[in-house]
């Protein structure tokens, strides 16, 4: 349903009556009557009557209030007329809407059922031609079993009388059988082939089975011929292994032998050996701590060969210096008996000190 309008009367804003002296650069210049300035002198406006003058322009203007108020009474008669007769349409209208919508929702009923009643014709037929086809199928496959059936039947009735001959045969075996041998049963026929048929089983059973047998004690056979073999191998293996060993074990106690015959003649060399090594240890010792500088680690903290660099060291810086000393008298020596004798040209004389 649409909405209503909103109506609203617009009238001219009534103009004020105001005296002016200045009719420019006024804000509310639309909305002003101008009257003209009065000119004339006090005593001419009494002669003239003012006053009745604006008597009668004050009735004037009453009565052009009236007929407005009667024009504007007529125009909202009218408007609200007009503002009914819309209301009166727009009802007719909605009444219309209404009226269309009910048909349409009829209409879109209809053509819904109609279109139910369509798609279920569809699936009913689709659903009509899938069984047709599924018979047909259903027909085509009966009528190849039944050919089957027939060459089946062909078949059987050829062997049928192909095996009548077994069949008294067999009859004629039962009448030659004791009577105790088969179990009581209405047809001995086929009593007599399941018993055929078990001992037949049973034969290929134990034909298999001694087959099996046969197989596996061929397979030991060669087990046992194969460990055979392998144990003459270690066998030998492990005579060679032992005679390597008790000829290793003669050699070590010869030497073992040798060794105590040898430690006991060198026993007393030994402990003299000994004796000597404690007295060099401590000669080594005693001469570290003579050679020893102040910076030098304590002898217990090195080794014998640290030491024994050490001591090596201090002798070298003894010799070195005894050397210098030895060059320096020498050179004084020259010097002093070269000036008793006089001037001579001499040459240089190089002193070299090496460290052994």
């Amino acid at each position: 349903m649409a909405a209503a309008r909103e109506y609203q009367l617009d009238l001219n804003t009534e103009k004020r009556n105001v005296f002016v002296t200045q009719l420019h650069d006024r804000e509310d210049e639309d909305d002003t009557t101008a009257f003209p300035v009065v000119k004339e002198s006090g005593d001419k406006l009494i002669e003239t009557g003012i006053n009745t003058l604006q008597r009668t322009l004050l009735l004037k203007k009453e009565v052009e209030v009236e007929r407005v108020d009667v024009e504007l009474e007529a125009k909202r008669h009218e408007f609200r007329q007009r503002m009914e007769a819309c209301a009166q349409r727009q009802v007719e209208v909605q009444k219309k809407q209404q009226r269309m919508k009910d048909r349409v929702s009829k209409f879109e009923k209809f053509i819904q059922e109609n279109e139910a009643k369509r798609r279920r014709a569809i699936q009913k037929y689709q659903q009509e031609v899938k069984l047709k086809d599924q018979k047909t199928s259903e027909y085509e496959q009966l009528l190849e079993q039944l050919e089957e059936l027939k060459a089946r039947h062909a078949y059987l009735a050829n062997r049928l009388v192909k095996y009548k001959k077994f069949e008294d045969y067999l009859m004629r075996v039962i009448e030659a059988m004791p009577e105790d041998y088969l179990p009581s049963s209405e047809d001995k026929v086929k009593g007599l082939m399941m018993r055929h048929r078990t001992l037949s089983e049973s034969n290929q059973d134990l034909i298999k089975n001694v087959e099996y047998m046969v197989d596996k004690l061929e397979e030991l056979k060669q087990e046992l011929e194969s460990l055979k073999q392998e144990h003459d191998k270690q066998k030998v293996s492990d005579s060679s292994t032992l005679a390597r060993l008790q000829g290793i074990s003669d050699k070590l106690a010869e030497a073992n032998k040798q060794t105590e015959v040898k430690f006991s003649n060198s026993k007393g060399d030994m402990r003299k050996r000994r004796t000597e090594l404690g007295v060099i240890f401590m000669a080594i010792e005693n001469i570290y701590e003579k050679c020893q500088k102040t910076t030098d680690p304590s002898g217990d903290s090195i080794s014998w060969e640290q030491k024994l660099h050490k001591i090596r060291d201090y002798v070298n810086d003894r010799k070195d210096v005894q050397e210098m000393a030895a060059a320096e008298a020498s050179v004084n020596s020259a010097s002093i008996s070269g000036s008793a004798k006089g001037p001579r040209s001499t040459q240089p004389v190089r002193i070299t000190v090496t460290k052994s």
